[in-house]
Parts: structure tokens; sequence; C-alpha cells
């Protein structure tokens, strides 16, 4: 470094950069010689050896002409040692001098680089370009971006349940949780690492960048509009409902376009589409119904009713198998013929072209159309209709039944006719010539 502060001069015979101190012929115009060249004797042109010379050293002159008289390269090396080891290290500067003490190099400096010339136009421009602080509090107070927002009304414990902390206005689990992935398993290399290494982690670094970016964005939007505040209002309304599991999983689905709506705009689109997959359930209902025959809606209580007992009857059968057997019994003593268990059958009560009868064993559990249902099943109608024709409510529900499902099976009995006449007078099936 002081070779660079210094004139550069070069040997004249073996044109080498002489650093320090140089031979300078007298009687030879610009003739400089290094030490190494001079030592030999070397000639060159009209040079001659026993030329007179004189020893030139650059760094010796003295450059503020003070008592102690210190060197150029003293100078040097004095603000070199305060550059690297700091204003106040006076000890380790002196070490680097090697000929100057602490104390002559603390002189030094302060007189004439802070309290001489020097100082006098290099500190006061410093001093006046320093960073200021500025009172803001002197005169008419700022408006801050934050200034028109209530305190934020929420105890300790509700901030603890949320994750959120008031003071740093920070959740305990950041939005994009796991964008930190995206840049954790970067490893920087300054070797071994090509264009395309390089720019895909750039790529990673832009993404993850982009995601803080966003995260802050939220995190403003819940300060400004105060929605933790909010969050816990609406749960101490009395009117407040929680929501369902279908809403919450709307919700969920829907959560990506909520901030290009406002608050009651995404509610009623929640609803609607909550009330259209109602709908859609219901009308899957309906047609579970029609398909059955059922095209009023008095009708589907007596359905469901019929199904819910049919389930329950199955295994209120398998629990009292005895009881069976004994109504059997007392059937055939009063000469009564069991429902649907002979082999040979004139019509829906034994007539096998019509709702086939099933043959069972003694002791054998009897089908779920054996079984005698009550009679308030029935509408008035239907219960004139079974007295008249001495039918139970099982074999009237059964017929019905078989003749909703089979439109244009054909009636081979006179209770037959009339079951069909009133299915077809009601529009439960269509008429068919």
């Amino acid at each position: 470094m002081a070779a660079d502060l210094f004139a550069k001069y070069s040997c004249t015979y073996c044109l080498d950069e002489i650093n320090g101190v140089r031979v300078k012929c007298v009687e030879c115009k610009d003739f400089d010689l290094c030490l190494q060249c001079f030592s030999v004797g070397a000639e060159i042109g009209p040079h001659k050896n026993d030329h007179s010379y004189q020893f030139v050293d650059p760094g010796a002159i003295e450059i503020f002409r003070s008592k102690n008289k210190w060197t150029a390269r003293e100078e040097l090396q004095l603000l070199n040692g305060i550059e690297q080891y700091g204003f106040g290290n006076w000890e380790e500067i002196s070490q680097r001098i090697e000929t100057r003490t602490a104390d002559e190099v603390r002189d030094e400096y302060m007189a004439h680089y802070v309290d001489g010339n020097i100082g006098h136009c290099t500190w006061q421009p410093a001093y006046e370009r320093r960073a200021k602080l500025k009172d803001l509090g002197i005169g008419q107070p700022q408006e801050t971006p934050n200034s028109y927002l209530p305190p934020l009304d929420v105890s300790s414990k509700e901030a603890a349940q949320l994750g959120y902390m008031p003071q740093r206005g920070d959740f305990e689990r950041e939005y994009q949780n796991e964008a930190e992935s995206l840049v954790s398993q970067l490893n920087v290399s300054s070797t071994d690492e090509d264009d395309l290494d390089i720019a895909l982690k750039l790529v990673h670094v832009d993404m993850y960048m982009e995601k803080l970016r966003e995260r802050a964005r939220m995190k403003e939007v819940c300060r400004d509009y105060q929605l933790v505040s909010k969050f816990f209002a609406d749960r101490k309304d009395k009117h407040y409902r929680r929501k369902n599991s279908m809403e919450q999983d709307i919700e969920e689905k829907l959560r990506c376009v909520c901030m290009f709506q406002t608050a009651d705009e995404h509610d009623s689109l929640v609803r609607a589409i909550q009330r259209q997959k109602e709908l859609e359930q219901r009308l899957g209902e309906l047609l579970r119904y029609r398909r059955a025959g059922l095209t009023r809606i008095e009708e589907l209580a007596h359905y469901e009713q019929e199904i819910a007992r049919s389930k329950g009857s199955d295994s209120s059968w398998k629990q009292y198998p005895q009881k069976d057997q004994k109504r059997k019994e007392g059937e055939e003593r009063e000469g009564k013929q069991p429902y649907s268990t002979t082999k040979n059958s004139t019509s829906l009560i034994g007539n096998p072209t019509s709702l086939p009868a099933t043959e069972r064993e003694p002791g054998q559990q009897p089908p779920l159309t054996a079984i005698p249902e009550p009679a308030h099943l029935l509408s008035s109608t239907e219960t004139q209709l079974c007295t008249s024709l001495e039918l139970t409510p099982s074999q009237f529900i059964s017929m019905k039944t078989y003749f909703i499902l089979n439109p244009q099976a054909k009636s081979e009995s006179a209770a037959e006719k009339l079951i069909q006449n009133h299915i077809r007078s009601n529009g439960w099936v269509l008429r068919f010539s």
C-alpha cells in the first residue's frame, strides 16, 4: 500500500519497479538503479559505475515537520493501524509501527488528524452529515394508519385459545406456515454450481418472499378490520349458531375466494350452496319414493314406518321364535288359514301367480309378509276396504305394494280387482288399456 501512495520509479537497467530505497545517479539525467543492480556495478549507455550517486528514500521524508520527526512511512502505518485495530487501541498500533510508543502514536494522531488542519477539514463535514433523530412529538401529532382503530377487546384466555399474541400482532401458527420449507433445505455454495442450480435456488427464494409478503398482507387485513375481536364477538352473540359440518366443509373449500367478497356476501354464498345440497338430497329421497310407487306426501310416513317396522320385526322374530308356533296352533284350532303359508292358493291370499307364497316347515320363522300390521297405518278408505274384503293390514299392504310395483299385473280375484281400482283411482299408477 505504501508503494501505491508514493511516486513510482523503475530501475533503468533491469526495468523492475523500485519499492523503497533507490540509487540515483548524480551525473546522468533521470537514471535510477535498484539496490541489486547497484551492488553488481551495472553499466548501461553513458552511465559508468564510478559516477557519483545518492540514496533516495521516498518514505523517509517528513510530512508535518513536527518535533518528533515522523516519516511518511510511519504516518502511513499509523493510518493503517487505526483502520485495522480501531481508534483507541494504541498498543496494537504501536506494535505495528515498531519505532513508536503508544503515547507517541496517540499524540501524533490527535495533534494532526483530529485537532490539526486535516481534522478540521474532515471531521466537521462528517459531523454535519451524521444521522439526526427528529422528535415527532413536537407540534401536532401525526395520524398513523392505525390511530382510528379501537383497542383490541380480547381477553388473555381468548387470545391463548386462538393462538394470538396481541402485543406483537402475530399468531403462533402463521399464515401458510409451511412457507419456510421452500428455503430450509437450500445450500449456498460458491463452487460446483452451474447457472441452472443458481437460477433454481433464486426461484425458491422468490417464492418464499412472495409468501412472506402475502403473510404480512393478511396480518394487516386482520389488524385493520379487527377480525380477532369480531371473531369472539360473534360467539358472544345470543343469536350465534354453531355451524354444522356441511357448512364448515363448504367454507373450507371457498376459503380461497372469500377475500374477494364481503362477509355478508360470503355467508350468503355458503348458505345458498348448503341449500342447494339439501335440495339435491331431498330430490334423491323423493326419487327413491317414486321408484317405490309412492306419489303422495302423506304416504311417505307410512312407507318409512313400514320399512322401520319390517327391520324391527325381523329382529323380534329372531328373539321370540316360540310366538310364531303358538300363533299357528291357535289359528289351526280356530280353523283359520295362516297368511301366505299355504302352498296351493288362488289369490294374493292364496294365489301363487300374484304373490308367491312361501312354504315353511313347522317351527320355521314366517316371512315378513305374514306379520300382521296395525290398522292405523291405513287410511279410513283402506280400512273399510280391508274390512269388506276380510283382509289383514299386512295382506292389504302386500297386495297394494305388489300392484304398485307391477301395474300391468292381472287380477285373478274380486279382492285383487278392488285393490287395483283403489290404487288407480288415487293416481298411484297409470291406467293401461
